[in-house]
């Protein structure tokens, strides 16, 4: 199959193109850094370096490529970032994905799968979530995907498109073979504040919120592996194959960890004790999300290789444990 990839220089996207290749798929990418590109994409690999939400750059791509269908990874993701820069959010994360459905379904393409987040469920008083979860978003990330999720399904009744939704918990973790650009440039969160300290890059890692719900009052995560994410969207490409389908499946490791017991497995395995600074909760940042994953288990026939946090932060020690600095 032709699959285009929208986001295909990111951490995602990339990890994707790659499993995609090594699947015997046709795959191209799309993306706005072609710096990053030219670093993470092998070279025979068609990348286009284009905003997907130009439409006449979008129409290019999938005559030239055939694509038969989109995997659309592509889009702002920070939930502190977007409750201080909102409008960024809505432009960048709803009318962007306005004009490529509007593209997708001009040219008869009629196969997406939508990479979303647990941020569409807010704050969330019965846990673990579920596929029957109510969504209900506290930041404006969380909206503009949740906007995204109900566009696919009017576009489903409308015009038959086929879909399936991907909701990802906290993706982290390294390949066998990782890209030096994504060991350098770790991005945001808990897990890349961790890496850094232990490269000495930062002094502290700050823990916001120190009187949630939780056992240890701090918030609890669902951390997933980048290679159990990615072979889970690949799972779903047989289930686009009834026309007008519309499916969704929450994707994580399937288990809770608060910030305080993240930092205390990265210091077991790490041999370092770390440092912490405690402030407050950050806006749009609930106190707890995590996933039930028994339905995507059941459906895709997919499981996490890397089913606990250990497992996960083992395939980073050779790279960090010969990077770090000694404290």
């Amino acid at each position: 199959m032709s699959i285009l990839v929208i986001g295909a220089a990111g951490f995602v996207g990339s990890h994707l193109v790659k499993k995609l290749g090594a699947l015997g798929h046709r795959v191209c990418g799309i993306d706005i850094d072609n710096g990053r590109a030219k670093q993470v994409l092998a070279s025979n690999i068609p990348f286009y370096c284009y905003d997907f939400g130009s439409q006449s750059s979008l129409h290019d791509v999938f005559r030239r490529e055939n694509v038969e269908m989109v995997i659309q990874c592509a889009g702002k993701s920070i939930v502190e970032n977007s409750v201080t820069d909102p409008m960024s959010y809505y432009t960048n994360n709803v009318l962007c994905n306005v004009f490529l459905l509007d593209t997708l379904l001009k040219s008869n393409i009629t196969k997406m799968v939508y990479v979303s987040s647990a941020a569409v469920f807010g704050e969330i008083e019965k846990m673990p979530i579920t596929q029957q979860t109510i969504r209900n978003p506290i930041s404006p990330l969380g909206n503009a995907q949740l906007f995204v999720e109900n566009m696919l399904e009017s576009f489903r009744i409308s015009h038959g498109l086929t879909y399936t939704i991907v909701r990802a918990s906290n993706i982290t973790g390294m390949s066998e073979v990782e890209n030096e650009y994504f060991i350098q440039n770790l991005g945001t969160g808990l897990i890349p504040n961790l890496l850094r300290y232990i490269l000495g890059q930062i002094d502290s890692v700050n823990i916001f919120g120190t009187s949630h719900e939780t056992i240890d009052l701090t918030a609890e995560r669902d951390y997933i592996h980048v290679d159990d994410f990615c072979s889970a969207c690949v799972n779903v490409i047989p289930k686009l194959s009834v026309r007008g389908e519309g499916m969704a499946y929450n994707v994580g490791s399937g288990k809770k960890y608060s910030v305080r017991e993240v930092i205390t497995t990265v210091e077991q395995l790490f041999g370092i004790k770390i440092k912490t600074a405690e402030g407050p909760s950050r806006v749009g940042d609930p106190s707890r999300l995590y996933f039930d994953i028994n339905k995507t288990r059941s459906e895709l026939d997919w499981y996490p290789k890397y089913d606990s946090l250990e497992l996960v932060f083992k395939t980073m020690l050779p790279y960090y444990l010969a990077r770090r600095q000694t404290r």
